[in-house]
C-alpha cells in the first residue's frame, strides 16, 4: 500500500519545536543572556527552513523599513541574533539533543 505525503503547517512545526527543544542546556555564565538558547535554534532554524542563507541579514534590514519581518511573523524571534551569537549557542549542545526532537516531528512511519 502507497503511504500518503505528510504535510505539516510552518507554524505547527515551529510550536513543535519550540515545545520539544524549550530546555536545551544552557553553560554560559554570568549575565550575558540577552537571548536563550532556544532562541538561537530557531534563529538557524530559520536559515535552513527557508533555504536562504541570507534571511537573517535581509530580515534584519526589513525591519526598520516595513516595521514587522519574516522572523518574527514565522519564528516569534522579535531581535535577531548575529551568527556569531547562534553558533556560540549552539556549538556545546550535542547534536543527539536536537535529533530526537526532528525525528519525533518526522517519524518515518508516519501516514
Amino acid at each position: 500500500m502507497k503511504k500518503k505525503a505528510v504535510t505539516i503547517e510552518a507554524s505547527q512545526l515551529i510550536g513543535f519545536l519550540d515545545q520539544e527543544l524549550k530546555e536545551l542546556p544552557d553553560n554560559r555564565k554570568g549575565d550575558n543572556k540577552k537571548y536563550t538558547v532556544n532562541h538561537a535554534l530557531k534563529a538557524g532554524f530559520s536559515v535552513f527552513f527557508t533555504q536562504s542563507p541570507s534571511f537573517l541579514q535581509h530580515q534584519r534590514l526589513m525591519k526598520p523599513k516595513k516595521g514587522k519581518d519574516n522572523a518574527e511573523s514565522l519564528f516569534g524571534l522579535s531581535e535577531i541574533p548575529c551568527d556569531n551569537q547562534i553558533r556560540n549557542l549552539l556549538e556545546p549542545i550535542p547534536a543527539t539533543t536536537v535529533f530526537g526532537a526532528f525525528k519525533s516531528a518526522y517519524p518515518p512511519s508516519r501516514t
